[in-house]
């Protein structure tokens, strides 16, 4: 196994189309496989992250576009729009499951429209990305404990995949942020890693309170929620350092259709 340490745009071009090509291993002609007490416990939360993954990422496009044309960098565009691209892969296989099960769609949601405001406050790719990765850390625990709390096997394969490309997704948003706060001053660094302390703790407990009963029902409780996501976080912070990321033991894998793991965090088991 080989360490994905990809670090170009052009090299994460190339990961997001091999991995687009594989599709989703999503049984889906087992049906609605999903039981009665399961779907009243993980209705709710599945709507909400649903419509989180359905982004069109317009204007994240357009912070990419603007910092691509600045750094010289036109891959990096290119690599954000398959980013998109994927995360509205998930959507669309979550939409399909809920459908299969009878659970409505969100049009909007609190928290979605908190976190799209928040993305696009400063006008930014720094921020937006910031922003972004926040939700994609807290997505790393909670796709697993989700995955957990029913016996759906479709479900589970749908949170198996999205959790692998989650990881992929925080790698390459941490390390873009790796490289746009390269020569930045000791000072400018804490205070950047002190704000987003204070973006991410605040959601991690909202997703913990919201969530509580899916999370409960998959084997976490609410500090339990809280520990796994600060070391979650913790980990990816330093990756965001220019000066600590390349003493972080990076993601691994074999290829797009595999598994990645972190150092920090377990492959999934279903209880």
């Amino acid at each position: 196994m080989k360490n994905l340490t990809i670090q170009s745009s052009r090299e994460w071009v190339r990961y997001f189309r091999c991995n687009g090509l594989v599709a989703m291993r999503v049984p889906w002609h087992l049906g609605a496989d999903l039981q009665p007490d399961e779907r009243r416990a993980i209705a709710h939360s599945i709507r909400v992250f649903q419509l989180g993954e359905s982004s069109e990422g317009r204007h994240l496009m357009r912070y990419a576009r603007q910092w691509a044309g600045r750094a010289d960098d036109c891959a990096y565009a290119e690599a954000i729009r398959m980013l998109i691209a994927e995360e509205q892969r998930h959507a669309a296989a979550l939409a399909r499951f809920m459908e299969m099960n009878g659970i409505a769609r969100l049009k909007s949601g609190f928290s979605d429209r908190v976190f799209r405001r928040l993305r696009n406050m400063f006008g930014t790719l720094e921020v937006s990305l910031a922003v972004l990765v926040t939700a994609e850390i807290a997505a790393k625990t909670y796709y697993p404990a989700i995955g957990a709390a029913t016996n759906s096997v479709v479900l589970r394969a749908i949170f198996e995949q999205i959790h692998r490309d989650e990881i992929a997704h925080v790698e390459f948003q941490t390390g873009q942020l790796a490289r746009m706060r390269a020569g930045r001053s000791r000072v400018g660094l804490w205070i950047t890693a002190t704000m987003h302390r204070a973006l991410f703790y605040p959601t991690a407990v909202v997703v913990a309170i919201s969530h509580h009963v899916a999370l409960r029902r998959g084997g976490l409780g609410f500090w339990a929620f809280l520990r796994k996501s600060r070391h979650q976080f913790l980990f990816d912070l330093a990756a965001m350092d220019p000066r600590h990321r390349d003493l972080v033991e990076r993601p691994t894998s074999r290829h797009p259709a595999e598994p990645m793991t972190l150092a920090s965090s377990a492959p999934i088991r279903w209880s």
